[in-house]
């Protein structure tokens, strides 16, 4: 393997990106290139060097950033994978990480959506919180699972509740502020035909 570049990064005075000519890139410190002379650009990578960055910095260094990022939340698989991707370490590093979190059980996708489900479940529609752990990068037949494990109100009983939480009065609502509770609900992730429904319903 080649060293294409060594560039400093823009958030950071102390680190360099390396990259390759196989377009992976590694993050090290400015001091740990100062130990490394033979990493240069345009000079050849042995892979004797790359193992042991690999295994003596850049591996240790992932699994304690993994367990970093889960100190104050929990976080879905793809959440650590992108962020630690994005932080500078190559894409099976970031996996051994993840890996080695959740082997302490430190990174469950189904507890994760089971939590989201449990704790936004009055306040959004089963569409909405699929939605959302899918984006969450989420598999969905492990929300699909999730979901039918649930005990899940029904979607006219939701729209209710909202109704009332809002304060919602039909006999005094005029057209734009129904409109603008229908908004909020659509927002919500509820079916317009349920949310017209329940608004005559609450008449």
């Amino acid at each position: 393997m080649q060293i294409v570049s060594i560039e400093p990064l823009k958030a950071s005075k102390k680190r360099r990106r390396v990259t390759l000519d196989t377009r992976e890139s590694f993050v090290l410190y400015a001091g740990e290139l100062i130990r490394m002379p033979e990493l240069k650009s345009g000079e050849f990578l042995s892979d004797e060097t790359w193992q042991h960055i690999r295994e003596s910095i850049l591996i240790p260094r992932a699994k304690k950033r993994c367990l970093h990022l889960l100190e104050k939340q929990d976080r879905t698989r793809a959440d650590l994978r992108e962020k630690l991707i994005s932080g500078g370490y190559p894409a099976d590093i970031a996996e051994m990480a993840i890996d080695y979190a959740a082997s302490y059980g430190y990174v469950d996708d189904r507890r994760y959506a089971a939590n989201y489900i449990y704790f936004h479940q009055e306040k959004k529609s089963r569409r909405r919180l699929k939605e959302d752990l899918i984006r969450k990068g989420i598999d969905r037949d492990l929300i699909d699972d999730c979901l039918e494990e649930a005990d899940l109100t029904s979607e006219e009983a939701k729209i209710q509740e909202l109704l009332v939480k809002k304060k919602y009065d039909p006999t005094k609502a005029d057209p734009k502020e129904k409109a603008r509770m229908i908004r909020f609900l659509l927002g919500r992730g509820f079916d317009y035909d349920r949310i017209r429904d329940a608004l005559k319903s609450s008449l």
